[in-house]
């Protein structure tokens, strides 16, 4: 992965829009089928950029349950400790 992650999916789904429409109004086969596969790179890229996003949000997430996880563990060790001077 690489220039996906320059851009969002949207930006890259715009491009491959543009491209397909100039290939619409293109009166050269071979020029037409050039602007229609460069419009299929960019909705690939879109792709991968969406799996950059998600990869993202999943690391995002994971990260915070980790740390509420540590949360719970600490108040939990807190909370051990005072019952423990409590019954001392």
């Amino acid at each position: 992965m690489g220039v996906e992650r320059m851009h969002s999916p949207r930006y890259w789904l715009m491009r491959a829009e543009e491209f397909h429409a100039k290939a619409g109004n293109c009166q050269f086969p071979e020029t037409r089928d050039t602007l229609r596969k460069v419009a299929e790179n960019y909705e690939e890229l879109a792709r991968r950029a969406e799996q950059v996003v998600t990869l993202a949000e999943l690391d995002e997430r994971n990260l915070e349950a980790r740390r509420v996880a540590q949360e719970y563990a600490d108040d939990e060790r807190a909370v051990t400790t005072q019952l423990r001077h409590r019954i001392n």
